[in-house]
């Protein structure tokens, strides 16, 4: 059997966003993916990694190679010239494009050979010896990428399309290189977060480099529950049985939040629901403001042997951006009542300790539900597992038989998650 563990993950190791304190071999055992985003001077993540020739986790650099921030602290208006911008179609010359964030981003034109030799540059210099990239802002569609932006504008003169504006995502990506030419994994944010946006999806391209999608404020965005939780399910499903790809889940939530252990255990639910080694990675960000590396103690639990798992999604419409819901496969493949999915698993693991099967419940719904025995698969689950303070840094743990569960009684709150044990 498998005895990784814990599920794949991803965190904050920089010690400005997370990780103060969190020594190398704490970090090795519980993260996959540890991030950087306090620019090429913090070394952190990277020292954590790698030692003595072996890479124990994955050290990502945050990289941002569509809007230029001064917060970001790269040299892009030191080299620029006037192809390696975007601008707004207006009766201007030149109408640059800017961010409403109070930094004032300016957008910057990925097909420009001169931008794309900047950051090739710039990433052979100060990233060579880590692993990946996120890749921050790679939307697959004008009106997510402008979805910010102050002109008010619906295209830009260099890329007036979806198609060219993925095209430059493409490109840039082919040019992240290390300086012996092999690609850095890149994992792009921004997968977007409803129907009614081009998804996208085939701009994975391990080939190319681009190894994922990142969800960010999915499926908990500072104690709310994702309003199209069906296809953050089916974009999960699509990657996990269509691509060899990887999607990782990246939920908000504050430090000392009321409602943190709840969306912990949808985090962590949803985690199990489209699990499947290597391509569903765990990241949850529930503890902002704090200085502490974020990762908690039911990541250490490992599902095997699923009796269920999401089929490819499919139906006219489906993840094509028009708005409509996948009428097959995907969600459809878990849901046992409108809105509530279930997952059960024949054996788990507990940091490799053996507890039998477990399973998972999610009630995306504004009701409370109670849990039939006929949705759990033949098994007769007894326990919820219990999180037992915070995050493992601080001490927390799971009590894996830690809270009674009684089939048709027991009920799941609205907008919530349970996790089972027998």
């Amino acid at each position: 059997m498998d005895t990784r563990a814990h599920v794949d993950t991803w965190a904050y190791d920089d010690g400005c966003n997370g990780g103060t304190g969190a020594r190398p071999a704490f970090v090795r055992s519980w993260v996959t993916f540890a991030e950087n985003n306090c620019g090429p001077q913090a070394t952190k993540a990277r020292t954590d990694c790698h030692a003595s020739g072996i890479v124990y986790c994955y050290a990502m650099q945050y990289l941002d190679t569509n809007w230029d921030f001064t917060d970001d602290q790269i040299p892009v208006a030191n080299a620029a010239s006037g192809d390696m911008w975007l601008h707004a179609p207006s009766t201007q010359s030149f109408s640059d494009i800017y961010s409403v964030d109070p930094s004032g981003g300016r957008l910057m034109n990925q097909s420009s050979p001169l931008l794309r030799s900047f950051f090739q540059s710039y990433v052979r210099a100060d990233y060579n010896a880590d692993d990946g990239l996120l890749m921050d802002w790679q939307s697959p569609s004008l009106s997510q990428e402008l979805s910010y932006a102050t002109c008010g504008c619906s295209s830009t003169v260099e890329l007036p399309t979806n198609r060219m504006l993925r095209a430059a995502h493409r490109q840039m990506a082919a040019a992240m290189t290390h300086s012996d030419g092999r690609p850095f994994i890149q994992a792009d944010n921004s997968l977007p977060p409803n129907p009614y946006l081009p998804q996208g999806l085939k701009m994975l391209d391990p080939a190319m480099g681009v190894d994922g999608w990142v969800a960010e404020g999915a499926p908990e965005n500072v104690g709310t529950l994702d309003r199209y939780y069906s296809t953050l399910l089916d974009q999960m499903a699509y990657i996990t049985t269509r691509t060899k790809g990887f999607v990782t889940l990246l939920s908000y939530g504050n430090a000392r939040a009321k409602s943190q252990n709840r969306a912990r255990r949808v985090q962590e639910a949803t985690v199990l629901l489209g699990f499947k080694p290597a391509q569903v990675v765990d990241w949850a960000d529930l503890e902002r403001g704090s200085p502490r590396l974020a990762v908690w103690p039911e990541e250490g639990i490992y599902p095997t042997d699923p009796v269920e798992s999401m089929r490819a999604p499919g139906g006219r419409g489906c993840l094509g951006g028009v708005g409509v819901v996948c009428s097959k496969g995907g969600h459809n493949s878990l849901e046992v009542a409108p809105g509530v999915y279930r997952r059960v698993f024949r054996a788990c693991s507990s940091r490799r300790v053996w507890f039998g099967p477990c399973g998972t419940i999610v009630n995306s719904t504004g009701r409370p539900v109670a849990v039939r025995l006929s949705w759990l698969s033949g098994m007769p689950f007894a326990d919820r597992i219990a999180m037992v303070g915070g995050d493992v840094q601080s001490g927390g743990t799971i009590r894996v038989r830690g809270l009674p569960f009684h089939a048709g009684t027991t009920v799941v709150g609205p907008h919530d998650a349970m996790l089972l044990s027998r």
